[in-house]
């Protein structure tokens, strides 16, 4: 049998970085350096940003329940046990600290009121990748990073001081956005040089204010920052929340570390090699697209753009290695892609080599605002907020790699056969939902289905903190949970709690790097289950 490499996950740290953080490298040559602006050096960081979102992404999608390993090959060791060590999801630390050095020059060399739009865009997104770095690895280097030589050894701060924070500046950013724009100082953010909006900055905003809403959101359930967040909620204003999707865009096309970084983890690689040629689905996550076998709802519209062959798409438990199956990708495609080959793109997730890359959807806007509303957090109307984030979700599936939702498709259609034929469930159903705590389940259940193999990070983020999607603790049937069945996890869930500080920070910060956290039994600060 063919081994696999127990360093699965990290592979795809290194090929998800050295797609498109050069993509717009400013500086080609590494021995030479090179005096740069804020011009140049934001929109490459933001690129950069799109890399890293997609490779937190992919390194979950076995610890979220996405994927799983084929049947009939062994040697995954790590990757399906959750034995994870020091040397596994490395990347995940260093490459945010090197992207938000890019920031933090942003912000240092921006201090002019001409520059406020570029601080500010920088503020927003150096919040953002410090958020996914906190809610992996909890107390991280934040007040004394990023000063370079001048500060080799920095402390570390707690995690939920960071994120307070990152509250704060994402205000200032908002701010600096309005001050900017009730004025006529500022300098325009040309269109050719915002990778993520196009220069609008109302839709930065927006993002920011989203940003934000995930954050108090996960700070409202410890009740040591219950106030704290409720005070917060109430500066919201009137700026909005975002509703339409989060996509980094410089112009992706089909060439060697050029593809969009999503694409290139699931659909092939420029040189029309498949990029999952030993992963499939799990039974779990199919289970939410049909009832075959035992699964929760009914959803032909999203499965089909999904998952090549649904829906009798290949499928494994993770950790099954030894059976004599069949259960592999189709040959020479992805499980992922359902273009005609590699030269025809597609729908759904793995759509073409030049779609957008997504940090944050549309869909999940809409159900942070939904759950925000029931907690009574902020006002509206729940089922209206959850009912645009299913369509949402539909309607960036549905899209080809030019953002066009294709002919053949009926969004509105879709949606409404979609709440037709799942009426009598409780997923699905938002009126079946009596209670607020069912309502949460209705809602983050949602989530998790449309942040499929998009931000499986975040999704997983949510399943912690909230035990949503319901799993069955303990429990050997793959339609029941996601855990591993070769898990040596002591939780009661057989699942991970957290991942592990990198080894060079032992080495490098040994005085500094917290002691004793553990795989299993240590938490991130918003997880209290």
């Amino acid at each position: 049998m063919k081994k696999i490499l127990n360093n699965l996950l990290i592979f795809t740290i290194v090929v998800g970085l050295s797609s498109c953080k050069k993509y717009l490298d400013i500086n080609q040559n590494t021995n030479s350096s090179t005096t740069s602006s804020p011009a140049l050096v934001l929109p490459q960081a933001i690129v950069g940003s799109a890399s890293i979102s997609n490779t937190y992404n992919t390194n979950f999608f076995y610890p979220g329940g996405f994927q799983a390993n084929i049947f009939g090959v062994g040697g995954y060791g790590g990757a399906i046990t959750y034995a994870y060590s020091a040397s596994n999801f490395t990347g995940l630390f260093s490459s945010v600290y090197d992207n938000a050095v890019d920031y933090q020059y942003v912000i240092d060399n921006s201090t002019t009121p001409a520059l406020a739009y570029s601080a500010a865009i920088a503020r927003i997104m150096k919040a953002l990748m410090f958020s996914k770095l906190v809610d992996q690895y909890n107390d991280v280097p934040y007040s004394e990073a990023l000063k370079g030589n001048a500060l080799l050894t920095p402390k570390y701060d707690k995690a939920e001081d960071i994120y307070k924070d990152l509250v704060s500046q994402l205000s200032l950013a908002i701010k600096a956005i309005n001050d900017g724009q009730a004025g006529t100082v500022a300098n325009k953010v040309v269109a050719s040089t915002d990778p993520l909006f196009k220069g609008d900055m109302n839709l930065w905003k927006q993002f920011a204010n989203t940003i934000k809403l995930r954050l108090l959101i996960k700070m409202a359930g410890v009740p040591a920052l219950n106030a704290y967040a409720k005070t917060e909620f109430a500066a919201l204003g009137t700026t909005g929340f975002l509703s339409t999707d989060a996509l980094v865009q410089p112009g992706y096309v089909k060439e060697a570390g050029r593809q969009a970084p999503l694409y290139n983890s699931l659909g092939f690689g420029s040189d029309n090699t498949r990029a999952q040629g030993q992963q499939i689905p799990t039974k779990w996550i199919l289970s939410f697209y049909t009832l075959t076998g035992g699964g929760k709802l009914t959803d032909p519209g999203r499965g089909s753009v999904i998952y090549r062959g649904f829906p009798s798409t290949a499928t494994n438990q993770l950790g099954e290695e030894n059976a004599t199956s069949s259960q592999v990708p189709p040959t020479g495609f992805s499980s992922w892609f359902t273009g005609v080959d590699a030269n025809t793109p597609g729908l759904g997730v793995a759509k073409g080599p030049s779609q957008g890359q997504p940090i944050m959807l549309a869909a999940e806007s809409q159900f942070l605002q939904a759950e925000a509303i029931v907690r009574g957090y902020i006002t509206g109307t729940a089922k209206t907020a959850f009912t645009a984030g299913v369509t949402s979700s539909f309607n960036y599936l549905y899209q080809n790699q030019s953002g066009v939702v294709d002919a053949s498709k009926n969004v509105a259609a879709d949606v409404a056969t979609y709440f037709a034929a799942n009426s009598t469930s409780r997923l699905a159903n938002f009126d079946l939902a009596l209670t607020d705590e069912q309502k949460i389940e209705t809602i983050i259940t949602q989530k998790y289905i449309a942040l499929n193999v998009i931000n499986a990070d975040e999704a997983f983020n949510e399943f912690r903190r909230t035990t949503y999607p319901t799993i069955v603790n303990g429990s050997a049937n793959p339609l029941l949970t996601f855990a591993s069945k070769v898990s040596v996890s002591t939780r009661p869930d057989k699942l991970i709690g957290r991942i592990l500080y990198p080894q060079q920070e032992f080495s490098l910060n040994p005085s500094n790097v917290p002691q004793g956290i553990t795989l299993f039994g240590s938490r991130i600060f918003w997880d209290l289950n």
